[in-house]
């Protein structure tokens, strides 16, 4: 899998490489991620939803294909993060215990999208976009880090432990496809876009009976200078 997303980037820059008419788009913004498991035979959803925010930062190499049509592969990273913090206390036999709890994860993706896009330009210096397209996804990093701690009578204790995703016994599949499309305003050299992905193979490795995917709904910037 590695192989083939990194065979895929090749093959676009040389296809980059034969265009006469191209622009580099930088661009970033946000990210809110929804990863939803369901029992593959009976459809049935398997907990809570996961939810993490984050960003993107990256660009894309526009190639207009007349005056209207346009195709974009890009290379960009996402991060995503989660934090979850708990406390509670008591008084047993007149000494003060307490406790917390706190849950960290972080994530950083390699993503090489393929959008192509349509452009109205309905006035001399705006423009309407609309674009779709598969994104390539490799996870480079998936960690979970719990941590315990309590206090009783003042004297503290704590206790921690990480979990890699993607590691020999991880849960999680760093290769992945996604599909999706979204809508922006050009104004000037500036487009606001927002989009949604949703992924086409499973993210969960750890069981064959269960599947896990994800909705990514983003919102960002573009500086087509």
């Amino acid at each position: 899998m590695k192989k083939l997303f990194v065979s895929f980037f090749a093959a676009s820059l040389m296809l980059l490489g034969t265009q006469a008419f191209a622009q580099v788009v930088p661009g970033a913004g946000y990210l809110h991620v929804i990863e939803n498991s369901k029992n593959i035979k009976s459809g049935e959803s398997t907990g809570d939803a996961f939810h993490t925010n984050g960003f993107y930062l990256g660009a894309s190499y526009k190639i207009r294909l007349g005056d209207y049509f346009g195709v974009a592969p890009g290379f960009y990273v996402d991060m995503l993060f989660k934090n979850v913090n708990k406390d509670n206390g008591a008084t047993i036999a007149g000494i003060p215990i307490g406790g917390s709890a706190s849950y960290n994860y972080t994530e950083v993706a390699l993503n090489i999208p393929v959008n192509f896009s349509f452009k109205y330009e309905f006035t001399d210096n705006a423009a309407f976009v609309v674009f779709a397209g598969p994104t390539f996804q490799y996870g480079v990093m998936a960690r979970s880090t719990f941590h315990g701690a309590v206090s009783i009578g003042g004297i503290h204790y704590s206790d921690g432990q990480a979990y890699n995703h993607y590691g020999k016994d991880g849960d999680s599949n760093p290769f992945n496809i996604l599909l999706g499309g979204g809508l922006g305003i050009q104004i000037g050299d500036i487009q606001f876009i927002a989009g949604y992905d949703h992924t086409l193979l499973n993210c969960s490795r750890s069981d064959t009976g269960y599947y896990t995917g994800a909705h990514v709904i983003k919102a960002g910037i573009n500086f087509a200078f």
